[in-house]
């Protein structure tokens, strides 16, 4: 399977800037689509190899940072903007294996959010249905970044509120 049409690859670097690596670099490539304007934004990857246990599927560790950093973005678009949200609290249930190849899809919602913290819960997707669901808590900072958290489309920048 190749990525779905209208999905371009996630790039968090110049958020990394000084760092040599960060982890995002390990575990992609993720990909991204629509837009923090209107509030559908989603992410996706595709299950390769060096994603996989040795049975060969998904491992669980992927599953559940992309489950992260999915439903991340699920706050920021019920938020209407994007901030540093670090995560403090996740339950997940592990469903079906995500086989290699497959395209899986982050589908989640904000639940509650308060000035500084959100509640998130949310499921991955692929082509036979819901792969994991998870649940989560999120701290919301004052940390500002922009509309595409450094997606290729616009790199992100990082400032500080007040």
């Amino acid at each position: 399977m190749s990525v779905p049409d209208g999905w371009s690859e996630l790039d968090f670097d110049c958020m990394f800037d000084h760092l040599d690596a960060h982890f995002t670099q390990h575990v992609g490539p993720i990909y991204i689509r629509g837009s923090l304007e209107t509030g559908d934004q989603q992410l996706g990857f595709e299950v390769q190899q060096h994603m996989c246990n040795p049975a060969g599927i998904c491992h669980g560790g992927m599953l559940m940072t992309v489950m992260d950093v999915g439903l991340a973005f699920a706050l920021h678009n019920h938020m209407g903007g994007a901030r540093f949200t670090p995560s403090v609290s996740f339950n997940f249930d592990f469903l079906a294996p995500g086989q290699l190849g497959d395209f899986l899809i982050c589908e989640g919602q904000c639940t509650r959010a308060t000035k500084s913290t959100g509640f998130v819960s949310g499921q991955l997707v692929g082509k036979d249905g819901p792969v994991i669901t998870g649940s989560g808590i999120f701290k919301i900072t004052n940390i500002v970044l922009d509309a595409n958290h450094g997606a290729k489309a616009g790199m992100a920048k990082v400032s500080k509120e007040s």
